[in-house]
């Protein structure tokens, strides 16, 4: 395969999806005014687990996921992962459809069904998926810019409306259980473990020694946005509202007053999180399309877009009957049971056994 795409383009693909929906549920609420902590110690972790991917790549440069599960696994075995791994992305594509769709129902467009809403967002990630890779690249070049700008003035309206109470922040470390069972698993696989996608279609990004570079610098900026953004909302939130807040960084922009003039920025906070989510959504189908066409040898990934697409759509509306029951799945149960095999475990043995393999080659 040719390698279609920049380093730039790389960086800001690996950047809004690592970005996704978890601004919008804040990071490491669990840990309440350590939320910062712990999104600290899930990215100095969770940049190791994205530095493994890389160097599987560096280490298995013609190979995809597909290849690799078949050549650590066996064949058998190899396909029954790569059919899991399947499931998985189009389930998580689903979840956090079904995120956004909440996300506009409530804050956008409260009158408009909310599966009418996420149909029109499940189109937009079929032509996405059908343009391919390069034009997606090409559109979170501007995306990218748009997320910095709008979340940068954001940020800045929020510390002159005199919102900000860093005394909210104190008493640091107090509990470090509840640190630890936020660290592990959900700030280990929602995030970084996830970047395993890339995996799918790695080659037709940059070599892998640009894809690290790539991979390392996105995830030490996502690390850092999500500590930032952490401090800010417990800072003005309260550690108490901001464990029990739905949204609480939309929350804590929501207290954005300067002068009796400027308010009401929802539609400009929700437009920054929808653009996130909908990146990840497009990568993870785009990832389930070309693993359906590498496992039944179809001749293009185009032609299973429309049936991926419908089944996100289904899946989002059925997943959970209310946001409280899609909330707990996501936060208590998906982690354990999809995120850590699929996104940490499997990987670490693919690495394990790579360089196990490489060590006999050597040797002998």
């Amino acid at each position: 395969m040719i390698q279609v795409l920049s380093t730039w383009q790389t960086f800001c693909l690996l950047f809004l999806f690592q970005l996704g929906t978890t601004i919008v549920f804040g990071f490491a609420g669990g840990a309440k005014q350590d939320a910062w902590l712990a999104a600290l110690l899930s990215a100095m972790i969770g940049i190791s687990i994205v530095g493994m991917f890389t160097r599987i790549y560096e280490r298995n440069p013609g190979e995809t996921l597909v290849s690799l599960l078949q050549i650590t696994f066996g064949k058998y075995i190899g396909h029954l992962l790569t059919a899991i791994y399947i499931f998985a992305f189009i389930y998580e594509s689903a979840r956090i459809l079904r995120d956004l769709g909440e996300l506009m129902g409530t804050f956008l467009l409260p009158t408009t069904p909310a599966p009418f809403l996420m149909l029109l967002l499940v189109t937009l990630v079929a032509y996405a998926c059908y343009a391919g890779i390069e034009r997606i690249a090409r559109l979170a070049e501007l995306s990218i810019i748009i997320v910095f700008l709008f979340t940068c003035i954001q940020l800045i309206l929020l510390l002159f409306s005199d919102a900000i109470d860093l005394s909210w922040l104190l008493p640091v470390a107090s509990d470090w259980r509840s640190i630890g069972t936020t660290v592990f698993p959900l700030g280990l696989t929602t995030t970084f473990g996830e970047v395993i996608i890339f995996a799918v279609f790695w080659k037709l990004t940059v070599s892998p020694k640009k894809f690290r570079k790539a991979a390392l610098y996105s995830s030490l900026l996502v690390g850092a946005v999500f500590v930032v953004l952490d401090l800010i909302a417990v800072s003005t939130l309260g550690p108490d509202l901001f464990y029990r807040s739905l949204y609480p960084l939309l929350t804590s922009f929501q207290l954005i007053r300067i002068a009796d003039f400027i308010d009401n920025l929802d539609p400009f906070v929700v437009t920054t999180f929808i653009t996130g989510g909908l990146f990840k959504i497009i990568l993870y189908a785009y990832a389930a399309c070309t693993m359906i066409t590498m496992q039944w040898k179809t001749e293009n990934h185009r032609t299973v877009i429309i049936p991926v697409a419908l089944l996100i759509w289904f899946i989002s509306i059925y997943t959970a009957k209310n946001i409280a029951s899609h909330i707990f799945v996501g936060l208590k149960i998906v982690p354990w049971i999809i995120e850590l095999p699929l996104f940490v475990i499997v990987p670490f043995v693919i690495f394990i056994g790579n360089a196990l393999f490489r060590k006999r080659n050597i040797e002998r």
